[in-house]
């Protein structure tokens, strides 16, 4: 099993250069001409960009363009329909959104229905509450089970 230098040494040889100084075994293996794997340093810059990685590579004139053409069909739709664009808009929104009166009301009977429920099924439900986060707390703080763990 490697030593914590060594898997150091392994992860960035260029700052842990020392390394090869006290241990024999990684100097005997790095002084070789023939390694036993593959090593060539990676140029990160070099590398292509993801896409979640940068904007840049992005035809933003087609998304412009394509937003444009969408706001000139719906703004025809409401021409054709004889309504004016943004009081169109405004009756969608006011017509997607519930009234306050809904609203409060539905908070109200939620209210009554949780103080009125049985206090054995307020407490299965912390319990609940308290083992999933547990176990989650659990699972979070375990070791990875990757390319990395010397099995």
């Amino acid at each position: 099993m490697k030593s914590q230098s060594c898997e150091r040494y392994l992860s960035d040889p260029e700052a842990n250069a020392t390394h090869l100084d006290e241990c024999a075994e990684c100097a005997a293996l790095f002084a070789s001409p023939e390694l036993p794997f593959d090593y060539e340093p990676v140029a990160v810059e070099a590398m292509p960009l993801a896409p979640w990685e940068g904007a840049s590579h992005r035809p933003w004139a087609l998304v412009i363009g394509g937003a444009l053409a969408l706001l000139t069909i719906a703004g025809g739709l409401f021409a054709s329909a004889g309504v004016a664009p943004l009081s169109g808009i405004a009756a969608a929104l006011r017509s997607g959104v519930p009234p306050l009166g809904v609203v409060k009301l539905l908070l109200q009977q939620v209210g009554t229905a949780a103080q009125q429920a049985p206090a054995a099924w307020q407490i299965a439900v912390a319990v609940l509450f308290v083992a999933v986060n547990t176990l989650l707390w659990f699972l979070l703080r375990r070791a990875p089970k990757g390319i990395d763990v010397d099995a």
